[in-house]
């Protein structure tokens, strides 16, 4: 089968955000889309998101492939149909954060610890009872019936996710395999916090199951779909060496595998898109200023010249004449003289 969107890895960020999966529903305006989700689920704010994206969108149809789990099954609550694979399971569970709580502690900082953590329960409350309001609408059950059930945190069967009423339809698509759960894939259940209840580890049946399992530790699989993989999994070496690179998309390294080739999703291409976009817009700014700068300067020289020119025409001019009428400085002795015909005539008057 062929699908339009293929969810693969983790929703948020750093796998299919929000912003991925609007790219993509942007290409199939007022058109059906299928979507095949195998997912552990991720970021409940982007799995929400996605979520309304679909309902939005107005014609989804989903198909669960594999483990679906978490923030996955929020996603296709927006679509006006839910598949599952007979050979899946699903899971459904109340929201966690992360809670750093350790070291000594006096009575008062304990209190204020028993404060912040109680604080912290109330608003995951609000996010339970949403997310059971949303799964409810979907199950036709209450809101006390999809607590309980979160509560129990327990991977459905295709069967059981049918009777609840988590999905429209069980299907055998030929795209989706029958998954073996192994104790090596327990393992990384509970290095990641997924609980496996519902589910029973079958045992390796040789020392080479084993040694392939040992092997096929580092990168998570959980199913054997003939779809590609996100080709994001393949890059696990943090290269530091782009330290530019690494600050405009605000990651410790650059994501690169052994042979060197450089992994990144679709919204860190676009923040190097956007960066050199206005990195490219600040040169042509800093251009055209320099531009501007430099005939202005060419004005400033040209009325400079004006003005020289002037100075220069005027000291070339002849200077006028000045002797008519210009009073002689009288000497010491004129001035004594007037001063004592002047005495004379007044003591004459007196």
């Amino acid at each position: 089968m062929n699908y339009n969107l293929i969810i693969d890895d983790h929703i948020g960020p750093y796998g299919f955000s929000k912003q991925y999966v609007k790219n993509v529903l942007a290409n199939y305006t007022n058109k059906h889309i299928d979507v095949k989700i195998s997912s552990l689920g991720g970021d409940l704010n982007h799995g929400l998101d996605i979520r309304q994206q679909f309902l939005d969108h107005g014609d989804v149809t989903v198909f669960f492939s594999g483990f679906v789990a978490s923030a996955a099954t929020i996603i296709a609550l927006g679509a006006k149909r839910i598949c599952m694979s007979k050979h899946a399971f699903m899971l459904v569970h109340k929201c966690s954060n992360f809670v750093d709580a350790w070291g000594s502690y006096n009575a008062d900082q304990m209190q204020e610890l028993i404060d912040q953590l109680t604080a912290n329960k109330k608003e995951n409350d609000k996010i339970d009872v949403v997310i059971a309001q949303l799964y409810a609408e979907k199950c036709g059950k209450s809101v006390s019936e999809i607590l309980e059930i979160l509560k129990r945190e327990e991977w459905l069967t295709a069967d059981e996710a049918l009777e609840y009423g988590f999905i429209d339809e069980i299907v055998d698509a030929p795209d989706m395999a029958k998954m073996n759960f192994t104790n090596d894939l327990a393992v990384k259940f509970n290095r990641i916090g997924l609980p496996t209840g519902g589910l029973e580890p079958k045992q390796d049946s040789s020392m080479l199951d084993k040694i392939l399992a040992a092997i096929r530790s580092l990168q998570l699989k959980f199913t054997e779909d003939a779809q590609p993989t996100n080709p994001i999994n393949q890059f696990s070496i943090m290269n530091t060496q782009f330290t530019n690179v690494a600050n405009i998309l605000n990651i410790e390294g650059v994501p690169t595998n052994e042979e060197g080739q450089v992994g990144l999703s679709i919204e860190q291409l676009q923040a190097l898109e956007n960066a050199v976009a206005d990195l490219n817009a600040r040169l042509a700014e800093a251009t055209e200023s320099t531009t501007n700068l430099g005939a202005t300067l060419e004005e400033y020289k040209a009325q400079i010249e004006e003005y020289q020119a002037q100075i220069d025409a005027l000291n070339a001019q002849p200077g006028a004449t000045t002797i008519d009428g210009v009073v002689e400085n009288t000497t010491a002795e004129d001035s004594y003289n007037s001063s004592l015909s002047l005495f004379n005539s007044v003591k004459s008057i007196i």
